[in-house]
């Protein structure tokens, strides 16, 4: 059925052409990831990768990785190659909250983001950015929470006490 359609829409559907097209985790490579070369793809599918993956790291619904990831992506990934693209697409597959606190230095982030060049580079960008912009005493220490609200205002040296609630 779906040759069919192809078919009336004036597209050519062969096995090769099904073969480059199967749904892949990483959105941007699903046709890179088959095993072609940097030099095996065309200028016209590389700058629709390389927009996916802007896109994808300036629209992911968190206000604070949009600025973050959004800047630094516009000024990196035109000039990265293919397989750091690729690199770059496995940064993007991770869930957006612990990939601030790993860009942060809330959490240590696992070790296949560790080995992954693209991720170091973006993370010492954001640690860059953090020590411009923010006076330290602001900063939580390395590896800690950052203090959450209003709610833990309490929370500190042992020697205080959790508020006790007003009895009427």
């Amino acid at each position: 059925m779906l040759s069919r359609a192809a078919s009336s829409l004036g597209f050519a559907w062969t096995r090769a052409a099904a073969a480059y097209s199967l749904p892949s985790t990483s959105y941007a490579f699903s046709s890179a990831s088959s095993g072609q070369q940097d030099e095996g793809i065309s200028e016209e599918r590389r700058r629709g990768i390389v927009n996916k993956l802007l896109y994808r790291s300036k629209q992911r619904g968190f206000l604070e990785l949009d600025l973050l990831m959004g800047l630094w992506a516009e000024t990196n990934i035109p000039k990265m190659s293919m397989e750091q693209l690729k690199d770059m697409s496995r940064v993007l597959d991770e869930e957006n909250p612990d990939l601030f606190k790993w860009l942060t230095g809330q959490l240590q982030p696992p070790e296949h983001l560790t080995q992954n060049p693209v991720f170091e580079a973006l993370r010492g960008h954001v640690a860059q950015q953090l020590l411009e912009s923010s006076p330290a005493a602001a900063r939580a220490a390395a590896g800690r929470d950052w203090v959450r609200g209003w709610d833990d205002s309490w929370r500190g040296a042992n020697t205080q006490k959790q508020p006790e609630s007003k009895q009427q």
